[in-house]
Formats: structure tokens, C-alpha cells, sequence
């Protein structure tokens, strides 16, 4: 028995622009999505299983086709090949996190809540070439101490930590209050597949406790929302502030480093932009609770996604 064109009772057009968004972005990423996980960021309308996603796609061979597991758009699924690549970069891609967090981290894991891999990372399948992103959520007071301590860590290093190839980006760090903020308001659907498709490599508990604490997310992706905040132990979200001494001190390192970080990026901007690069830059934002690196590529995922009707608007500002 085949699943019917869409799913009984149900405004089927939500559901089937949604998916298409999420191709269309597999398709600029040059990947494909895995049957399982495309289920989990579909509305409540959509399939529940790959099968009967499967099917759905079956029947509707214009949204797009499947190949074995995995899902995209007509014609575009990539090589065996390809994938197989990116996988293998996946996995260097998450020990060289977990080493970054285990080794270069630690002297500062105290100001830390959570560290997360997003971005490609997160999907455990980057291109050659992609940033190692990280989201980071430190004590309040604390974020600019963090930040200078693993900036000088990192160039004293030089990356020693790091794969082969693997450049760490810390592209959205904030302290506690902050996250409350970020997370407290609606932000649309970019916003919360990111935020749900966070790997932990630290502060797992914290992480589940802000993502349960906000439940406008599971809105948004309502089956991996229920995922994060079915299982698994939550700690309180709430601010906990650094000791004062940190906290004065990060006063004192607020301005320097972000005059920094705003040459470092107009620097990284110019010599992408002599490149040639398809995504040749980035805004970096830079507030006393908040580091953000802004993306051109993130800002164009943005208006993908814009196609697919949210269950609420996404704010002027994209973080990425």
C-alpha cells in the first residue's frame, strides 16, 4: 500500500516546501541527506519513516529522488565517491574537536557551559576546505577571557592540535545571558536546525537544558526537538557568573580583542575576495556577551530557507 500523496488531514504544502528547501541546500553543499535524519527535520505532516518518505518522493519524482539511504534533489546526489570523502573528513574533523576541547581547552573549561560542533562539521561530512565551527556558550563575564586565552593558544600552536587541513572557527560564542537571549526568541528554521543538529563535545546537560527551557525549537522541528528533550540528563540553564576577578578582567580585554577580530576578518575578507571565492565573506560581530562571524554562505542558506513557511519569521540577523 503506497502513502498517499499527502498525509490524510493535513495541509500537505508546508511539508512539501520545507523539504525542498532542505534539498535545494544539500544540492549547494554538493551532499545528500540521509533518509532518517530528513524525517526528523520535516513537520508533523510530513512521512514518520524513511520508508514512507521514500515512497512520498517515490510519487513526486520533481521534489526529488532517492538513491539507496540518502535523499536529493532530481539529478543532483552526488558520487559514492564524494561521500565516501567527506565522511572520512567527518570523522578527522570530529577527533580534531574533541582534542581542541580536551587538550587546548582545558585550562578555561571552568568559564565554559558547552561547546558544540555545528556547520558541516556537525553533519560530519565537510567539504575540503570548511571551517571547523564551533558553538561556544560561556559563564557571564567570562567570554572575552575565553576568547583570548584559545586565540593565543591556537597561534602559539599553530594548529598543532589540528588535522591536516582542519582550521578551527569559533563562529558563534556567548556567555550565559546571552544564550538565554539567542535562544529565548524565536529565530525560524535555519536557526533551530542548527541549534538541534549541535553535536556536544562539552556541557551535553546544559545544552539539553537551554534547547528544553525554549520550546518554540520543537515548533520549528518538532521530531528532533523531542529527541533532544526525551533523554538524557539537563542541567539548569540559568546564568552562572564568572568570579569577579574574571569578570573585570574580561571588561579589560573587551575592546582590544575585538578591534582585533575586526581586522583579522577585513583581512580574511580582502584575501578571499583576491581569490575568487564564491562565498568571499563574512561580518564579524563583536558585543560585550556575543562573538558572531556572519557568513555570506549562511545569509544565502537563509534565503533558501525563506521559501519554506516557518512557524515564525526569522530576525534581520543570521548567525553563522
Amino acid at each position: 500500500m503506497q502513502e498517499p500523496a499527502e498525509p490524510p488531514g493535513t495541509d500537505g504544502a508546508p511539508f512539501e516546501h520545507r523539504l525542498t528547501s532542505i534539498l535545494d541546500v544539500a544540492r549547494l553543499h554538493r551532499t545528500a541527506v540521509a533518509l532518517d535524519d530528513l524525517t526528523e527535520l520535516l513537520p508533523e505532516s510530513a512521512p514518520r519513516d524513511s520508508e514512507g518518505l521514500s515512497r512520498w518522493l517515490a510519487d513526486h519524482p520533481q521534489v526529488g529522488e532517492v538513491i539507496g539511504p540518502l535523499a536529493g534533489r532530481p539529478g543532483a546526489l552526488p558520487a559514492p565517491t564524494l561521500l565516501d570523502e567527506r565522511r572520512a573528513r567527518g570523522v578527522a574533523y570530529r577527533q580534531a574537536a574533541e582534542r581542541l576541547v580536551g587538550e587546548t581547552l582545558r585550562p578555561v573549561g571552568p568559564l565554559v557551559r558547552c561547546v558544540g560542533l555545528t556547520g558541516s562539521a556537525a553533519y560530519l561530512e565537510p567539504e575540503e576546505g570548511d571551517d571547523l565551527d564551533l558553538l561556544v556558550v560561556t559563564r557571564s563575564g567570562a567570554l572575552w577571557v575565553f576568547l583570548s586565552y584559545t586565540y593565543l593558544a591556537l597561534r602559539l600552536r599553530r594548529r598543532g592540535a589540528m588535522a591536516p587541513g582542519v582550521d578551527p572557527c569559533l563562529n558563534f560564542v556567548m556567555d550565559d545571558v546571552q544564550a538565554g537571549v539567542e535562544f529565548g526568541r524565536p529565530r525560524g528554521f535555519l536557526f533551530a536546525r542548527e541549534a538541534l543538529t549541535t553535536r556536544p563535545l562539552d556541557g551535553e546537560e546544559y545544552l539539553r537544558g537551554l534547547v528544553s527551557a525554549n520550546p518554540w525549537l520543537g515548533e520549528e522541528v518538532p521530531r528532533l526537538y523531542a529527541r533532544w528533550t526525551s533523554g538524557g540528563a539537563k542541567a539548569d540553564p540559568r546564568p552562572r557568573p564568572a568570579p569577579r576577578a574574571i569578570q573585570a578582567l574580561n571588561l579589560a580585554l573587551f575592546l582590544p580583542m575585538s578591534a582585533y577580530l575586526q581586522l583579522v576578518g577585513l583581512v580574511r575578507n580582502h584575501r578571499a575576495r583576491r581569490r575568487g571565492d564564491p562565498d568571499p565573506g563574512f561580518r564579524t560581530i563583536t558585543r560585550l556577551r556575543r562573538l558572531c562571524f556572519q557568513s555570506d554562505r549562511f545569509v544565502r542558506l537563509h534565503r533558501v530557507y525563506e521559501g519554506a513557511p516557518s512557524a515564525h519569521a526569522p530576525p534581520s540577523e543570521v548567525p553563522g
